[in-house]
């Protein structure tokens, strides 16, 4: 049954004492305890009982809930990369257009961050054909989809470089999250499909200069480009106010499309 938490599941804890409240991430293992702000959770309690279960100690109150995709991604998935932020993500394959069974390029794979955000809109029936330079990274995204228990009958993982690869043709947009990406803007050319849409995320303006220059002598124009800043508020009875951290500049966005 889905609403009961198994041997080896990923489980997040929401812990509260008084006006203190704070979130760990485990997985459950019958054999294990758990220390928290609010007391500590036996492995033998947790397996078995169900998802959203609260368990009341002397001093507060656990309460169990299953991880969200983004929540498995910042706080299981290895990291072998720098990778890009959720907040980020999200708003990348909004500006793509991407959705169910259309055909995509992502290079690099990295870690696999954005590899998730893909898969989790074009399968099934989609194709996600994922580039990196290194090989042992493909290794590493593979084991972090299966953690979040992803969708891959439409991931097909290469080891190669966008920059030279034999790319399939016929492609509905890509991704790229390498230094150079204008040097790849050729070889995409010859594989997306006129107006087909291609996404990239740098960390310099620099970069992001180079790019337009070299889009706008190659058939590419540019319909979007810009950075997100995300900022939580702390949700306190009778003290509701912005957080005094923010997940500030991570990088830029810079949306391209194909034109004949």
């Amino acid at each position: 049954m889905d609403d009961v938490i198994r041997e080896g599941d990923l489980i997040g804890v929401e812990a509260v004492t008084g006006q203190r409240r704070r979130i760990y991430y485990f997985r459950a293992r019958r054999d294990y305890i758990y220390h928290t702000i609010a007391g500590v959770l036996r492995g033998d309690d947790i397996v078995g009982s169900q998802w959203g279960s609260s368990f009341k100690s002397s001093i507060g109150y656990m309460y169990i809930f299953k991880p969200t995709i983004i929540e498995i991604m910042n706080n299981f998935y290895k990291r072998v990369t720098q990778v890009i932020y959720p907040k980020d993500l999200g708003y990348m394959a909004l500006l793509s257009g991407i959705r169910r069974g259309m055909r995509v390029i992502e290079a690099g794979a990295g870690s696999g961050f954005l590899t998730t955000i893909i898969l989790h809109h074009i399968c099934p029936g989609g194709l996600l054909y994922s580039l990196d330079v290194r090989r042992d990274n493909l290794d590493i995204v593979l084991e972090n989809l299966k953690l979040a228990n992803v969708d891959t009958s439409c991931l097909k993982l290469v080891h190669g470089d966008v920059r030279s690869h034999n790319l399939p043709s016929g492609m509905d947009a890509a991704f790229l999250d390498m230094p150079d990406p204008w040097n790849a803007l050729d070889n995409l050319y010859k594989s997306l499909r006129p107006s087909g849409t291609l996404i990239v995320f740098l960390p310099t303006y620099n970069q992001v200069e180079k790019l337009i220059r070299h889009a706008e002598e190659s058939g590419w124009i540019i319909y979007y480009s810009g950075e997100l800043m995300e900022r939580e508020i702390e949700p306190q009875p009778e003290a509701i106010r912005p957080s005094v951290r923010m997940i500030g500049f991570t990088g830029f966005i810079v949306a391209l499309r194909k034109m004949l």
